[in-house]
C-alpha cells in the first residue's frame, strides 16, 4: 500500500514538473517576440531593457562640413557646435509680451491735433429750440428760416484742386475715457455721433463742440440677427407705428445739447416698412435736421423727400474690421474720391479703427493753391471736411 503511494506521489511531481517547464518555455517565447527590434546598435541603446521611454536622445547633423586634415578636433565638439549655431533670420521679429503690447491698437499713444476750426454755436441757440409740452428740448426751425444743421454746422474753405473727405466718427458716448481722447485725436474737421445710450449726453456733446467737431445723434435700427447682436430698447423697431416712431425720436433728440441731425445705423430695414421710414425722414426734414444713411441697403436712399438735407454713405467701418480690411475700405475711399470728387466714411469708435482713421489722415498732401501745387507732386490731394460739407438739401 505504501509502495503504491510513493509511486502515486512521484507521478504528481513529475506532471507538476512538466507543466512548469512548458508555462517557462512558453513564457520566454513571449519575451522574445514581444522585445522590439532595432535597426542598429545606437537604437538599442535608446531604450532600456523593459522596453519603456527613451534614456537618451542623440542629435546628429544631417550634413558636416569637410573636415581640416590638419586639424585634430574631438568629433562631439563638432556635433555639439552644429546643434547651436542657428539659421534664423536676423530681420526675423521675436515674439514677446513687449512687441505684443507696442502693437495693440491704443489711442492714448496718439498724439493731440491741435483745434483747427470752431463752431458758430457751442451751445444751442435759443432761436432752434422747440420746448415740447411733454418737457422734451428738441431742434427746430428758427422763424427767419434758420435750420440746425448749418448753424450748428462749420463750413471749411478748400483748395479746389483737393478732393472732399467728410469723416464721421459713430456710436461715440459708451466709454467717456475714449470719447474724450477721441475728440483730441483728431481734427475738428472730424464730425461725432453719439449713441442713444451715451452717459450725460449734454456733457459730451458740448465737449466735442468745444473742440470744434459738428456733433449728431445715431438712430438705431432693430438688429437683422438679435441673437448675435441685441440693439437694445432704444434702437428703433420699424414695426411699431407711425406715432410710436415719432416718441422715439423725440426722445432720441433731447440732448440739450447742439445736434445737427442723425445717423441711422444699419439695421432691420425692407419695404414692407417703408412707411415707418417715410414717416421719421418727413419729421427730421421739418426739424431741419440732415440725414445720414449709414445702412447697407439702398431702401432709405430710394425714399424721396423734397429738400430733405442727407447723404449715403460710400464707406461703412464697422462690426469686426482687421487691420486689413480697413486698410482695403481706406483704399477704396481714395479710389472714389478721386472719382467722385468726394466721399463720405462713417467708422465706429474701436480702437483698431481709429488708430487706422489716425494715421490715414497722416498721409493726406498739405493743402496747397493752385500756383503752389504745380512744381510739386500731391500724391494724396484730400482735404477733411465736416460732413455738413458734402449734405445737399
Amino acid at each position: 500500500m505504501n509502495k503504491n503511494l510513493e509511486k502515486y506521489d512521484k507521478l504528481v511531481v513529475f506532471i507538476l514538473i512538466i507543466i512548469a517547464s512548458v508555462l517557462a518555455i512558453g513564457w520566454w517565447f513571449a519575451e522574445e517576440r514581444s522585445a522590439p527590434e532595432y535597426s542598429s546598435k545606437i537604437d538599442k541603446l535608446m531604450f532600456d531593457k523593459d522596453n519603456k521611454s527613451p534614456k537618451w536622445v542623440l542629435t546628429l547633423p544631417d550634413k558636416l562640413e569637410p573636415r581640416d586634415k590638419n586639424k585634430i578636433d574631438d568629433i562631439e565638439t563638432d556635433v555639439f557646435e552644429e546643434i547651436v549655431v542657428s539659421d534664423k533670420n536676423e530681420n526675423e521679429e521675436v515674439f514677446s509680451v513687449t512687441n505684443l503690447l507696442i502693437n495693440l491698437p491704443n489711442i492714448f499713444n496718439l498724439q493731440t491735433k491741435k483745434q483747427t476750426a470752431t463752431l458758430k454755436n457751442i451751445s444751442v441757440h435759443y432761436s432752434l429750440v422747440d420746448k415740447l409740452p411733454e418737457g422734451a428740448i428738441i431742434p427746430k426751425i428758427a422763424t427767419n428760416g434758420s435750420k440746425p444743421w448749418i448753424e450748428y454746422g462749420n463750413f471749411v474753405n478748400t483748395q479746389p484742386n483737393f478732393k472732399k473727405i467728410a469723416l464721421v466718427i459713430s456710436g461715440l458716448g459708451f466709454d467717456t475715457k475714449i470719447s474724450e481722447r477721441t475728440y483730441k485725436i483728431f481734427e475738428s474737421e472730424v464730425s461725432f455721433s453719439f449713441s442713444p445710450y451715451t452717459q450725460n449726453k449734454k456733457s459730451a456733446i458740448l465737449n466735442a463742440r468745444d473742440l470744434g467737431h459738428e456733433t449728431y445723434v445715431d438712430l438705431l435700427l432693430s438688429s437683422k440677427d438679435y441673437l448675435k447682436e441685441d440693439t437694445g430698447p432704444l434702437s428703433l423697431s420699424l414695426n411699431i407705428d407711425e406715432a410710436e416712431a415719432t416718441k422715439k425720436l423725440i426722445n432720441l433728440l433731447d440732448t440739450k445739447a447742439p445736434v445737427g441731425g442723425m445717423v441711422i445705423r444699419d439695421g432691420l430695414v425692407n419695404n414692407n416698412n417703408k412707411r415707418t421710414i417715410q414717416t421719421i425722414l418727413k419729421f427730421l426734414k421739418n426739424r431741419g435736421l440732415l440725414v445720414i444713411d449709414a445702412t447697407s441697403s439702398n431702401i432709405i436712399d430710394d425714399i424721396k423727400i423734397a429738400n430733405l438735407p442727407r447723404h449715403k454713405a460710400d464707406i461703412i467701418i464697422d462690426k469686426d474690421m482687421s487691420k486689413k480690411d480697413i486698410k482695403n475700405a481706406l483704399k477704396k475711399a481714395e479710389h472714389l474720391a478721386f472719382n467722385k470728387g468726394q466721399v463720405l466714411i462713417v467708422a465706429d469708435p474701436k480702437p483698431v479703427v481709429l488708430v487706422g482713421l489716425y494715421k490715414w489722415l497722416e498721409t493726406f498732401s498739405p493743402q496747397l493753391s493752385y500756383e503752389e501745387a504745380k512744381n510739386v507732386n500731391l500724391i494724396k490731394p484730400f482735404a477733411l471736411v465736416p460732413v455738413s460739407n458734402i449734405v445737399v438739401e
